[in-house]
């Protein structure tokens, strides 16, 4: 047996899945399964139980997974002290989250990030909260969802949000466009939304991501709850309703045990919880709209 062979092990149990697996390793997806079988093979067992869900390593498998997973630590503090003697973030970094939030990091704070540790790289992950104990370094930025398979939560702030309109509409003749999460978790702008509509208001478009509700709502194909921090910025939309139509969400990083310890993770959890209040919060008051944006964004791009 050989490195390689585990690295294939870990890449199946972190994907679930041998074209996920393939995708990883950059490899074709027949000859990660010709040598997951020539693995299994000289081994004599099976590491991992074929299922409609994907890939369920056996009690051999996990035992195996445990053992590869100790090794890549201590490959890892090798490559790391090896490749930057003065402790400066070396490899790629995972970050998971909803699309809106991972993309709002890719404009505000990924370029700082990498200007400061420009031996790091990261690897963004949108969809829904999942987590594997042979997790590789790792973080996740989710609302309401708990943790996963022992993974712990650290709260990075409180998100506002409002209810927007597009400006050159009328509020109270449009229906309402609506978050729905592929989690299928009724979550608080699910529960705010069935606070505020009328019963006659139509729901005109569902979506699961705020950005393409924020498209929908500036199209005037409906009003509609959005975070702050994008829907601010975007001089098609106007903020409508009171107090009454705004709430916040709390946004928490999670993170595994198995690898907090990593320089990559401690670099991530130290930037984001220092960024994360001038990230996610709101730019504006609710006067003199248009001059707190503009000035905001100013400040940002010198920041920059």
């Amino acid at each position: 047996m050989n490195w390689d062979d585990l690295r294939i092990l870990l890449a199946l149990v972190r994907s679930g899945s041998l074209t996920r697996a393939s995708y990883t390793l950059g490899i074709d997806q027949s000859t990660v399964g010709r040598r997951l079988s020539a693995l299994e093979a000289a081994l004599g067992t099976t590491l991992f139980l074929r299922s409609k869900s994907g890939l369920i390593p056996t009690e051999v498998g996990e035992k195996l997974i445990s053992d590869a997973v100790e090794m890549e630590r201590r490959a890892e503090r090798i490559t790391q002290t090896a490749a930057s003697p003065a402790k400066e973030p070396v490899g790629e970094l995972r970050i998971l989250g909803d699309h809106w939030v991972l993309a709002h990091l890719a404009e505000h704070f990924l370029p700082s990030l990498l200007r400061l540790y420009p031996k790091l790289s990261v690897r963004l992950s949108s969809g829904c909260p999942a987590a594997s104990s042979w997790t590789a370094a790792t973080v996740s930025l989710w609302f309401e969802d708990p943790p996963q398979m022992g993974e712990f939560a650290i709260k990075l702030t409180d998100v506002p949000f409002a209810l927007y309109a597009a400006r050159t509409q009328n509020a109270d003749r449009l229906g309402w466009v609506s978050m729905l999460d592929d989690s299928g978790s009724r979550r608080l702008p699910a529960k705010v939304l069935e606070r505020l509509r009328k019963r006659d208001e139509p729901v005109h478009i569902v979506g699961n991501d705020p950005g393409l509700l924020q498209v929908s709502i500036r199209s005037g194909l409906g009003k509609g709850l959005l975070p702050t921090c994008i829907a601010d910025k975007d001089q098609g939309l106007s903020r409508v309703g009171g107090q009454e139509t705004q709430f916040e969400r709390s946004l928490h990083l999670h993170v595994h045990p198995d690898t907090v310890q990593t320089l990559r993770v401690q670099t991530a959890i130290r930037q984001l919880r220092e960024a994360a209040k001038e990230l996610f919060g709101s730019i504006i008051m609710e006067d003199d709209r248009g001059q707190r944006v503009k000035q905001h964004v100013q400040n940002r791009e010198r920041a920059a």
